[in-house]
């Protein structure tokens, strides 16, 4: 089965009109930024509301970074200046999968790099932008 798209979700979810949609799409063509950012940047949609288009799209968890615990030995898995770089922020290790929170979990690139220099599996849950940058700074 096709994985539904953002803006449909967030159209059937009522956070956009077909035109606003319209309208993103056609800034896209301009930018590298996913359809979802886009539509925050021009004030349609809240971080929130993408985020859980995201988490609704991939079937995946939105997480709420400042209500998990962190074990140090988790952060020595995945070096800040990767995290800082691709915003990201490691929340669990479980069956030599790393799970990392992503603000943007379509970036398959990062995700990529992330495994190579981790040497394991990475799965990710939805995280805001925000949140991200924040548990970077506070746990590292």
């Amino acid at each position: 089965m096709a994985r539904r798209l953002i803006g449909e979700i967030l159209r059937e979810n009522g956070k956009v009109t077909e035109d606003q949609i319209m309208e993103a799409l056609q800034r896209q063509t301009m930018s590298d930024k996913a359809l979802g950012h886009i539509l925050f940047d021009m004030g349609f949609v809240t971080d929130e509301d993408v985020l859980h288009a995201w988490g609704e799209q991939l079937g995946t968890e939105v997480v709420d970074l400042t209500q998990i615990q962190i074990s140090p030995d988790l952060l020595e898995r995945l070096p800040r200046e990767i995290a800082e770089e691709h915003h990201v922020f490691p929340i669990s290790f479980r069956d030599d999968t790393l799970v990392l929170a992503m603000s943007d979990p379509l970036d398959a690139a990062a995700l990529d790099e992330i495994a190579s220099v981790c040497k394991c599996d990475v799965e990710t849950v939805v995280g805001s932008a925000l949140g991200i940058t924040q548990a970077i700074e506070r746990h590292y």
